[in-house]
């Protein structure tokens, strides 16, 4: 088929994730990209950890909420609609804040969708 429609809400939550996350790639038939939606309450970061990927091109989509990306050049406040991008070897970490009164929900676009790729980063390695 070459055509799909998936409802997130219809798909099993990934276990042990810091927040709810489902993978759509597979069920909508995508091979050249990875699509997720992470759903995060007060508190709650989007990826296990901070983070950086050796190959892939990572872009969030904010659909609700405000999502706030860590980086080593600073903090990111990225508002509904719009859209936060990081090219591989960038580290961050997303996450929805502790102090916010929504929950943010946000689609993750990664290319290539490569395996094993992210590298967890420790910002006093820098220092």
């Amino acid at each position: 088929m070459d055509y799909s429609v998936v409802d997130p809400d219809k798909l099993e939550a990934v276990e042990e994730r810091p927040c709810d996350l489902r993978r759509l790639s597979e069920p909508a038939g995508v091979e050249r990209v990875a699509l997720n939606r992470f759903r995060a309450e007060p508190g709650e970061q989007l990826p296990l950890a901070y983070h950086y990927h050796e190959q892939q091109e990572e872009a969030f989509v904010v659909l609700s909420g405000t999502l706030r990306v860590e980086t080593p050049e600073g903090e990111f406040d990225v508002p509904e609609g719009s859209l936060f991008a990081a090219r591989p070897e960038a580290p961050h970490r997303a996450y929805n804040p502790a102090d916010a009164e929504d929950v943010v929900e946000v689609i993750a676009i990664g290319a290539p969708p490569v395996s094993g790729d992210a590298v967890q980063y420790d910002p006093a390695d820098e220092e």
